[in-house]
């Protein structure tokens, strides 16, 4: 993707130990040079992986460093890098994991300073399908201008492979409160008259229209967005699902939870996420 992009590359592996942290009984020397050690031996694993996937234009660096919570160190060589765009792997995670919000991927989707790109599979050859989850009515805190930048992302990421984008705005027929943790099943919901779909429809082909899409490729379902964008980006053969996060607090992502959350674990393609904060 780096040398797609004609980017600098910066390989970041983050270390942690409890059992040499000293943090449980007073440091010492010994458990100083511990730390070093498993530091150097990360080193020497991304400089093998640096020197195997460098060449034609592409000089990774590398960074090894003992951090923890590990989210904190990426975060932090993130900044001092001036990225971009941070990659990611990532895997299922269990409810109790969702529901305790504090592994890895979810604390980069909240303090990542850039996108973030969380990557499942093996293996890249550009992106052949990207689908965008848009929100033109901002109806769950998403900031005006902000479709247009997971847009532009959609495209500038299919253009990797000559790719075509979808663009898929969900929405529910109701106004509700859903006092279940992120994940969960959606409660009934109340009819809003205010709401009609034909609105829905309307603001998603503006926005496609400004973005050239054709008709085809503009899918507007009805129901709760943690459940359809999994399936429809499965339906579609979809490699990447462009989003967007915005930041809530504790007690509200407790309420109503996150969409870019709920929706990661029932994907199994990549997932790029944009911040209202974040660049492009």
């Amino acid at each position: 993707l780096a040398r797609t992009f004609g980017a600098q590359l910066q390989l970041v592996g983050c270390v942690y130990d409890p059992y040499v942290a000293g943090e449980r009984f007073a440091d010492s020397p010994d458990l100083k040079a511990a730390r070093e050690a498993l530091v150097e031996q990360r080193r020497a694993e991304l400089d093998a992986l640096a020197a195997e996937h460098g060449g034609d234009g592409l000089t990774p660096s590398v960074q090894a460093i003992w951090a923890y919570p590990v989210y904190e160190g990426l975060v932090t060589a993130c900044q001092d890098f001036a990225a971009d765009l941070m990659v990611s792997g990532t895997f299922h995670h269990s409810a109790l994991q969702r529901f305790g919000l504090t592994n890895t991927d979810w604390q980069l989707i909240r303090h990542a300073p850039c996108p973030l790109l969380l990557v499942r599979n093996d293996g890249f050859s550009g992106y052949h399908k990207v689908l965008a989850a848009v929100d033109p009515m901002h109806t769950h805190d998403k900031p005006a201008g902000l479709d247009d930048r997971l847009l532009d992302a959609a495209e500038l990421f299919a253009g990797t492979a000559a790719g075509e984008v979808h663009v898929l705005h969900c929405y529910l027929t109701g106004e509700y409160v859903p006092l279940t943790a992120p994940g969960a099943a959606v409660p009934a919901l109340f009819y809003n008259r205010e709401s009609p779909a034909e609105a829905h429809r309307e603001a998603v082909e503006a926005l496609a229209r400004r973005h050239g899409l054709a008709p085809d490729r503009i899918h507007i379902k009805a129901g709760d967005a943690r459940q359809l964008i999994p399936d429809v980006a499965a339906e579609l053969g979809i490699q990447l699902v462009v989003m967007g996060a915005v930041s809530r607090s504790r007690l509200k992502r407790l309420l109503i939870g996150s969409t870019a959350e709920a929706v990661l674990d029932g994907l199994r393609c990549d997932v790029l996420i944009l911040k209202p904060e974040s660049g492009t």
